[in-house]
């Protein structure tokens, strides 16, 4: 089912329609944290996986919010998951880290991408619920990763919340996946880029880095956002991708030129 971005701004109570309904049998955020304790991290992205593909998500989530920024000359409107990717329902979910092939494969079948540098930037300017990042410092080693650690900075995250509309534009909390230019085809090294975790003056505590982790990496900090394909540039209908690869449009969502990395 294609995507009706007109109606999806119009009325934005409206799901995306490629996520599925969330099943009332699904098990629970902190259910999923419990379960997954100790996996193995190959099994736990393939039950991450199994369970946002059939829709155990927030159903906040479903309901994307628009984003509209314009330059001298063009203006584009992009739809935005309000929040992090999540396993749950809307009382309990838990923000789920994983790595860029997950998510990518995630993104392709809910025909979405992952954002840019700019895009992230753009998006906490936006956001009503601005979150404090919450890092968590030593020791850095393998419990960075462990689902432990998620379940307990997602915590601290919801005290954050309290008193505030989850289903608004929420951003700070986390760093984002994102595409950059510095991950083109071509680089011998596989890696996963990262930016954000924004603070209240604008400025990230996480710059731009596609060199300190692997590929397979994820940890308790990382966020993945989804972006709908279909945007709106100067009032008419088209494909992120072409956006990406316009000279003349790509402003509007990248600070590198032409976006030559597009996909995990």
């Amino acid at each position: 089912m294609p995507i009706n971005i007109f109606e999806l701004i119009d009325n934005p109570s409206t799901s995306m329609p490629l996520i599925p309904i969330r099943d009332s049998n699904a098990i629970s955020g902190s259910q999923f944290v419990t379960k997954n304790m100790g996996v193995n991290r190959i099994i736990r992205q393939q039950n991450i996986l199994y369970e946002i593909l059939n829709g155990n998500m927030p159903d906040f989530l479903r309901k994307f919010k628009a984003i509209t920024v314009a330059t001298n000359k063009h203006n584009i409107t992009y739809l935005v998951m309000p929040d992090f990717l999540c396993i749950g329902s809307d009382s309990d979910y838990v923000r789920m880290p994983m790595n860029p092939y997950t998510a990518q494969k995630i993104a392709d079948t809910f025909d979405c991408f992952m954002p840019t540098r700019k895009m992230v930037n753009d998006i906490w300017k936006a956001s009503i619920n601005k979150l404090s990042p919450l890092p968590w410092g030593p020791p850095y080693d393998s419990s960075m990763m462990s689902m432990d650690r998620v379940g307990i900075h997602n915590r601290r995250i919801q005290a954050q919340l309290a008193g505030k509309d989850s289903a608004q534009l929420t951003s700070g909390h986390k760093k984002d996946v994102v595409l950059t230019n510095r991950l083109s085809p071509g680089n011998p090294k596989k890696r996963v880029a990262i930016y954000g975790w924004i603070q209240a003056n604008g400025q990230p505590i996480q710059g731009l880095n596609p060199v300190d982790h692997e590929d397979s990496y994820e940890d308790y900090s990382h966020g993945i956002r989804m972006i709908a394909n279909d945007v709106l540039v100067d009032g008419n209908l088209m494909g992120i991708t072409d956006v990406f690869s316009s000279k003349e449009l790509s402003s509007l969502v990248s600070d590198e030129g032409i976006l030559t990395f597009t996909k995990y």
